[in-house]
């Protein structure tokens, strides 16, 4: 790299990092690692309170399930106790699934958040918008309108978490998670959240098997009888309006997710 290069780098790091102290709130800036952690912690303890809260509505959630069955069968895509079966009956594939479950949707969506944040910050921030507005309008809808598992809802299907003791869910069944917070399916809408992130942010033609992810993902939230076809559904159509926004925002600004992941990473931000 020549002087002349070298200069014109710092200069443009320079900038990048001026523009990002410039910028005045909260949602429209990257944070510090600590803010974005910050963020993180103040959702799942939102999420403890809306547990809470839906614990005493076991006969509203279990009738709302219900409901989802029915509409299932007239649509014709209730499949969930063959899926269920399937996994039962092949137990590899159940412990792969069950330990999905209960960790996938944290630690992937943490690692594309990080990675997000390290190296591309200009698409971070409205991703990370994204995911927030998403996970606070299903904590509404849980609050709203709690729906019960097919776990705790179909006889005959199998919890394969606790059959398998995931997580040691065979010794803590409540208090783990929230137990009627089935629709929509935030597993989904994050897996396809995480997808939309890496086709945004990585420029190579193998970027697009991203999207196998969320297909996986409905795969272990039916096999593990924790969501119906339609949560999954629903949890697809909370993701689509906010993460349309940021990739239509994306195309048509200048700083787009190509130029971003081509060009160098903005400093963080004096911690």
């Amino acid at each position: 790299m020549t002087a002349a290069e070298a200069s014109q780098l710092d200069q443009h790091r320079d900038s990048a990092a001026q523009q990002e102290r410039r910028r005045p709130h909260i949602v429209s800036r990257r944070l510090p690692w600590w803010g974005e952690a910050l963020i993180a912690f103040c959702f799942y303890w939102l999420y403890d309170v809306v547990q809470a809260l839906t614990q005493s509505d076991v006969d509203e959630a279990r009738a709302h399930a219900v409901d989802v069955l029915h509409a299932e069968r007239v649509l014709h895509v209730w499949a969930e106790p063959d899926i269920n079966v399937f996994a039962t009956h092949h137990h590899v594939l159940a412990m792969v699934a069950g330990y999905d479950y209960g960790l996938a949707h944290v630690l992937v969506t943490a690692a594309v958040l990080g990675y997000l944040w390290w190296r591309h910050p200009r698409i971070q921030v409205p991703l990370r918008n994204a995911i927030v507005a998403m996970s606070l309008v299903a904590l509404v809808v849980y609050w709203q309108y709690p729906v019960a598992p097919p776990r705790l809802t179909v006889p005959g299907l199998t919890d394969t978490l606790v059959v398998n003791d995931i997580l040691g869910a065979r010794h803590v069944r409540e208090g783990l998670v929230n137990l009627y917070a089935a629709m929509p399916s935030l597993h989904v809408a994050w897996a396809v959240w995480c997808a939309v992130a890496i086709v945004l942010a990585a420029r190579s033609p193998w970027r697009h098997l991203a999207w196998l992810y969320p297909l996986w993902t409905t795969f272990v939230i039916v096999a593990t009888a924790n969501h119906f076809f339609l949560d999954a559904v629903a949890g697809l159509a909370l993701a689509v309006a906010p993460l349309w926004i940021v990739t239509s925002r994306s195309r048509r600004s200048a700083g787009s997710p190509v130029s971003s992941a081509t060009g160098p990473p903005i400093p963080s931000q004096p911690r």
